[in-house]
């Protein structure tokens, strides 16, 4: 699933590539992915923005925005007026000047969200989700206030959208693995050192992911990643053997001795006590 850095740097290119567009059209082609009512109409209106909050991308028009959240397997494609349609598009705009810009997803679970609703307007799932981890509102006070909140797993605190938006299980991985600690630890336990430790780590983490994204040929190879999808190969910091635990559908990398004093942790894919 693509996650902040990814997404930011797709904001970038489709700011350049569409913003000031005028649309023609805007075609659902797969019903199920527009996951609102809207009987209106796009024609004529023009890109005025292109924002992004936490994982979903919002392309503002001069009357509607248009919301998208692309799940595990969404993409989006800009596409000249010669280029053929993909089998696998569940929806599409096209500009005035025959440019297209097309909404895709592979695969079967058909998870992809498409919302249009009146420009100014609220949706839940924006109004719910919690401070961006580079924007100015991101401060060690914040992220002091939010582990203390409640005693979640470290490593299901900043996957929670409605604490921090924009983080998922790849960058989670590496933000705990740049701050040396475990993602078992609970939210609630961290001292003011280790506070202001995972702050610096998350901002760090993320705008050096957006550098290797943006220079990336390929947006979604995250082979550059310390710890994340690395299990069995040498920690790059201390030598060690990176190790993997399941929990749910999920797998979390760490470093033995960077992060848990020597300890491997237990499989806790069967936990109900893990949150």
């Amino acid at each position: 699933m693509p996650e902040l850095p990814e997404l930011e740097v797709l904001r970038e290119k489709l700011t350049v590539k569409v913003k000031g567009k005028k649309i023609k059209s805007f075609q659902v082609l797969k019903p199920y992915v527009l996951k609102n009512i809207f009987e209106g109409d796009l024609s004529n209106e023009t890109i005025k923005k292109v924002s992004r909050r936490g994982k979903y991308l919002i392309l503002d028009t001069d009357e509607h925005s248009i919301v998208i959240h692309l799940m595990l397997d969404g993409s989006l494609r800009y596409s000249l007026p010669t280029a053929r349609l993909k089998k696998s598009t569940n929806a599409l705009i096209v500009f005035t000047d025959g440019t297209t810009l097309e909404f895709s997803e592979r695969g079967h679970k058909k998870r992809m969200a498409i919302h249009v609703i009146s420009r100014g307007g609220s949706l839940v799932r924006i109004s719910n989700l919690g401070v961006d981890p580079l924007g100015k509102d991101f401060t060690v006070d914040t992220l002091g206030s939010l582990l203390k909140r409640d005693s979640k797993r470290l490593k299901s605190f900043l996957c929670s959208q409605s604490r921090i938006a924009g983080i998922g299980n790849a960058y989670a991985d590496e933000i705990l693995w740049k701050a040396r600690l475990s993602p078992f630890k609970l939210s609630s336990n961290l001292n003011e050192a280790e506070t202001k430790i995972l702050s610096q780590a998350v901002v760090d983490v993320l705008k050096w992911a957006l550098e290797h994204v943006r220079h990336a040929r390929q947006p979604e190879n995250r082979s550059f990643l310390n710890v994340h999808g690395k299990k069995g190969k040498t920690c790059p910091r201390c030598g060690d053997v990176i190790r993997c635990v399941s929990f749910r559908k999920n797998d979390t990398f760490y470093c033995p001795m960077c992060q848990t004093g020597g300890r491997r942790l237990k499989d806790r894919r069967m936990s109900v006590f893990y949150r």
